[in-house]
This record gives C-alpha cells, sequence and structure tokens, in this order.
C-alpha cells in the first residue's frame, strides 16, 4: 500500500448499532383488532429465503398480537408519513384504536395487517 496512512483499529464496546436503522410500523392483529406500532429495531438476517430480524420487547401489546396468529407485517413509511408513525410510537393499541390511521389490507397472511400507503413491505 506504499506510504499511504493507514489508522489502527478502535475496539468498541458490545452495544453496537449500524446507523442509520429505517423507522417501521409493525402491523398485527390483536384480540381480533388491527394494530400498529412504531419500530426502529428491524435487520435483514438471510438473503434467500429473505429473513427479517426485529426487536420487540415482550411488554408491548403489538407481541401478544404477534404470539396470538404467529404473524406480523412490517411496513415502510414514506417520510409524509412522519405524524402518523410517531403517533404509532407515542399511544398503545391498547388504549387507542389505531387501525383508522391507514387504508388497511392483508395478503398472504390473513392475520398479518399491511399499510396501502407505504409502498414497500414485508410479511414475516
Amino acid at each position: 500500500m506504499g506510504d499511504q496512512f493507514i489508522p489502527e483499529k478502535i475496539k468498541i464496546n458490545n452495544n453496537v448499532f449500524v446507523y442509520p436503522m429505517p423507522v417501521t410500523l409493525l402491523g398485527a392483529n390483536v384480540k381480533g383488532k388491527v394494530n400498529f406500532m412504531a419500530l426502529g429495531w428491524i435487520t435483514r438476517v438471510n438473503a434467500n429465503p429473505p429473513m427479517l430480524g426485529i426487536g420487540v420487547h415482550k411488554s408491548h401489546y403489538t407481541t401478544e398480537g404477534i404470539k396470538e396468529n404467529k404473524s406480523f407485517s412490517v411496513n415502510f413509511p414514506e417520510a409524509e408519513m412522519i405524524i402518523e408513525t410517531d403517533y404509532c410510537r407515542l399511544v398503545s393499541g391498547e388504549n387507542v384504536d389505531k387501525s383508522s390511521l391507514f387504508e388497511v389490507f392483508y395478503g398472504e397472511l390473513e392475520t398479518a395487517p399491511m399499510i396501502r400507503e407505504c409502498t414497500l413491505k414485508g410479511n414475516e
């Protein structure tokens, strides 16, 4: 590499994050009702078959629906949806019905509600 300067490696702690992480809207039916929560803990874990990994604490209301139906959707909101996305972060579906915030539809998984306004979608 000649006389090029090559910096030394820097050791970082174990709490490593790759930024930016996209904010997504996780969709699930909970007790027969559509619910969405804002989620930032998402990553690709496999290409073929395509798989996503998410991190959702067991205390979230949405977790109950995921356990109940064994399905969920991952919706990638457009920048123009910031108000609705933030609202989904601020309020719990246990107390507020968030189903009317978006145009909801279902794909192959009839228990994983998706958002039509989100142009990029994934089901798990």
